[in-house]
């Protein structure tokens, strides 16, 4: 068929569609029974992501933006936590029970190990990870250095000290991937510029 042919044969269809005019109804009618679509089910899973701070680079927080920390106390080989009875109250061992949905953090770092109460704990590079009590809100880090022994954790595992965390690059760039409390965007599924490349 001609190029003029295609375009004569286009403009007629659209004519005619034009024609049947525009309803919010598909055609035939709305079905009843059969297929529909449904919201995305991620109670199946367990999300991490990485957000940044100047102050502190690169570091891990969860679905809530809430971060991610590991205790000096604890040891990496073999995975043990030493935070127990009333330490787990305040400082909450990230479960382990479902997938895990990790942006920006090396997968082969994560693991898991068994509390002595039977439940799973997320770890990462070894190390048991938890969340603070006191941390409430996406950007708050109230259990930063708590004791001397408390520490983010970056995303490959190290513990962030006052500084940036060993290879926890500062990046220019708009850092914040993870969840945005007041916007309800969702996080870019790729780090930006300048994260770490995992």
């Amino acid at each position: 068929m001609r190029r003029g042919q295609a375009i004569t044969a286009l403009a007629a269809l659209a004519v005619s569609l034009t024609a049947c005019g525009s309803t919010n109804e598909p055609p035939g009618g709305v079905a009843t029974g059969g297929l529909s679509a449904k919201n995305a089910d991620n109670s199946a899973s367990m999300a991490l992501f990485i957000s940044n701070r100047d102050d502190m680079g690169w570091f891990i927080t969860d679905g809530d933006g809430l971060p991610l920390y590991r205790f000096d106390k604890d040891t990496p080989k073999p995975s043990k936590s030493n935070c127990e009875g009333e330490c787990a109250n305040t400082w909450k061992p990230v479960p382990a029970d479902k997938p895990v949905m990790a942006t920006g953090v090396d997968p082969i770092s994560m693991g898991v190990l068994t509390r002595p109460d039977g439940t799973k704990q997320l770890t990462i590079a070894g190390f048991p990870q938890y969340t603070y009590a006191e941390d409430k809100a996406a950007g708050d880090m109230k259990g930063q250095g708590k004791g001397g022994t408390w520490w983010v954790t970056a995303p490959n595992g190290a513990k962030i000290t006052g500084g940036k965390a060993q290879n926890n690059s500062k990046s220019s760039s708009k850092p914040s991937t993870s969840p945005s409390p007041n916007t309800g965007q969702t996080p870019s599924s790729a780090p930006t510029s300048g994260a770490p490349g995992y």
